[in-house]
């Protein structure tokens, strides 16, 4: 639970500063929320949380928690970012019984950097992490497509994006090795895949700050779903917060 915690906090964190675009440039922002997030690993299960929210947001550093972002480029519509980014998805036997007997699955941190082009009400962005701590030695690329609709005080966001994990990043955490496999957990060795993810964003300015839903749902690639350790093909999350500047 404590790392969804942190990982939708953070998320949450960067999205809302970066919307709430009638607040000072820079300060501390805060804020609650509510989670809810679906698991694909097999006895995980569902997970509804109260989020305390907590961040400062720069003119070119944002620092929330783990997550660090550094502005190096800002010209007309585009940007160029570099990001520091934890990876919330290790395991160990405690997480669930069906991991009896596997190796611990360690978090780790992903640098990398993002692309962004935003022309009118539309929104293109790249990114490209690695794992630097060399855990998993895997990579993720994501395309993200976004357009903003506004009705007069409330802004409508329905976005599309594309995942590219790599296989190392895959095999350590859907993979099974040879020691580990049982007669209902057989030794799985994956390459590459491409999750799809949509996503539908709900905010609006209040007289002391911002109010924002977001609905996710992901669908991973058959190499992920076709794992022994997963159980589902596509995962729904829910974020409802508010928050505002100190």
């Amino acid at each position: 639970m404590k790392k969804i915690v942190i990982t939708l906090l953070f998320i949450t964190l960067n999205l809302t500063a970066q919307e709430n675009k009638k607040k000072p440039p820079t300060g501390f922002i805060y804020g609650a929320g509510m989670a809810y997030q679906q698991q694909i690993y097999k006895g995980f299960d569902q997970r509804t949380i109260a989020i305390p929210l907590l961040g400062y947001v720069g003119e070119k550093l944002n620092v929330y928690g783990p997550f660090i972002s550094y502005s190096l480029l800002h010209k007309n519509d585009w940007s160029f970012d570099l990001n520091l980014v934890p990876r919330f998805s290790g395991y160990d036997e405690d997480d669930s019984g069906f991991f009896i007997g596997m190796q611990k699955r360690k978090d780790s941190l992903d640098a990398g950097f993002t692309v962004k082009y935003n022309p009118n009400k539309w929104s293109y962005q790249f990114k490209a992490l690695a794992d630097v701590l060399s855990n998993s030695k895997g990579s993720e690329f994501e395309i993200n497509i976004a357009r903003k609709f506004r009705y007069k005080f409330l802004t409508v966001e329905p976005a599309l994006s594309i995942q590219h994990y790599d296989k190392n990043l895959n095999n350590y955490y859907y993979g099974v090795m040879q020691d580990e496999a049982t007669l209902l957990r057989p030794s799985y060795h994956t390459s590459s895949t491409l999750n799809k993810s949509l996503k539908l964003s709900v905010y609006s300015p209040v007289p002391i700050g911002l109010v924002r839903l977001d609905l996710t749902n992901t669908w991973f690639g058959s190499e992920i779903t076709n794992s022994p350790l997963v159980d589902s093909k596509q995962a729904l999350g829910a974020r409802l917060f508010f928050v505002t500047y100190f």
